[in-house]
């Protein structure tokens, strides 16, 4: 780790991840932990009570690497790669990428999202909380929680905001673009949860994670995991970024933050400008929107690029130099692993050292509002 201070800037991952182990559970009643059954296919099935919330060898989830097309080479959650689970084996893998902090994201906990049963909703998100905030201990200077919110009850959610700010210390929480339970992003209901982010000053992630299970756009037509995965990343950001501003949620919550992941970051002029064009004739039917969508983006938003789009020294200047981050997607199996900041550098390479500066760090800390990165020894 290179302190504050030094020649190079200091490098931070907007959207790394764990992993959790079945420990991560232990602690909750038999009902609502989740249990997880290995099939005669190398498929791990996760389960909450009745309901099935992903169904994937997990070991090849968090495996840099690992195919989902090659039956024979499914990894058990047991051979995933150490650092998912070991904050000290992932704290090794980031001095050797040259990272210095980063905001972790779940991995099976993306598919909570899935449940109907709130107070199981609401236990799953304390305890995976818990074992989060446990793992970064080991380093709390240089990681950082983003706290799941149980959505399904928004009054427990919002109290587990602010229980993720005021007791675990947590810069950010998650959500995904998804409906859960009926109810999209803009709902009026979720009001409590952005008032609590708003009251905490937590910045907020939104993340998909490619699911038959969660409602997805595109899950009507034929499937085929490349078009599944390509679609609902991308167009689920596009869908959220467009109904937080239309219907007005930004507008209510000008202190709001908001960060777009894991979906690429070249949509956002694209979306930003069509939208721009569509409120021209059809603003009227967006009353609570009073600005253009691109200045509420411009206000309160980010975008994380991944490490080799090409396109991000063009786009970057369009979208602000200030309001793009970037994500290893650290252990996953299509992350750049080792490897992501080489390549990151690489794409920059055209950039002014002062965006470079920006994009590799001091982007994604003033937006979790992140410490500085602690002295060696400190």
């Amino acid at each position: 780790m290179t302190p504050t201070g030094t020649t190079r800037p200091v490098v931070v991952d907007a959207d790394g991840h764990v992993f959790e182990p079945a420990t991560a559970w232990e602690g909750l009643a038999d009902r609502h932990r989740p249990t997880i059954r290995r099939d005669g296919a190398g498929y791990e099935h996760v389960v909450v009570g009745d309901t099935e919330i992903l169904a994937v060898p997990l070991g090849t989830l968090a495996t840099p690497g690992a195919r989902f097309s090659d039956p024979a080479g499914f990894r058990s959650m047991e051979e995933a790669l150490p650092g998912g689970s070991d904050p000290r084996a992932r704290l090794a893998d980031m001095d050797a990428e040259g990272i210095d902090q980063a905001v972790l994201f779940p991995s099976v906990g993306l598919y909570f999202w899935a449940l109907t049963d709130a107070e199981a909703a609401v236990a799953v998100a304390r305890a995976y909380n818990d074992w989060l905030a446990s793992y970064c201990a080991a380093d709390p200077g240089r990681l950082f929680g983003a706290a799941m919110v149980p959505v399904q009850d928004p009054a427990a959610a919002a109290a587990e905001v602010r229980r993720a700010h005021d007791e675990l210390g947590f810069p950010a929480l998650f959500v995904r673009p998804n409906p859960c339970g009926g109810r999209s992003l803009s709902d009026r209901a979720y009001e409590p949860i952005w008032e609590a982010a708003e009251e905490t000053g937590m910045a907020v992630g939104v993340h998909e994670g490619s699911s038959v299970i969660v409602p997805t756009l595109g899950a009507d037509r034929p499937f085929n995991p490349l078009v599944l995965h390509a679609v609902s990343h991308a167009f689920e950001e596009m869908l959220a970024c467009a109904q937080l501003i239309a219907f007005g949620v930004l507008d209510r919550h000008p202190g709001l933050r908001v960060v777009f992941l894991e979906s690429g970051g070249g949509w956002a002029p694209f979306w930003l400008e069509r939208l721009d064009e569509q409120a021209e004739s059809f603003g009227d039917f967006c009353p609570e929107m009073r600005l253009a969508p691109s200045e509420y983006f411009a206000r309160q938003c980010w975008i994380s690029f991944e490490v080799d789009e090409s396109t991000l020294p063009v786009l970057a200047p369009v979208i602000g130099h200030d309001r793009v981050v970037w994500g290893s997607d650290y252990p996953h199996h299509d992350a750049t692993f080792p490897g992501a900041v080489e390549a990151l550098r690489k794409t920059a390479a055209a950039m002014s050292e002062e965006d470079r500066r920006l994009l590799l760090g001091a982007n994604a800390a003033a937006l979790y509002r992140l410490p500085p990165v602690p002295l060696s020894g400190a």
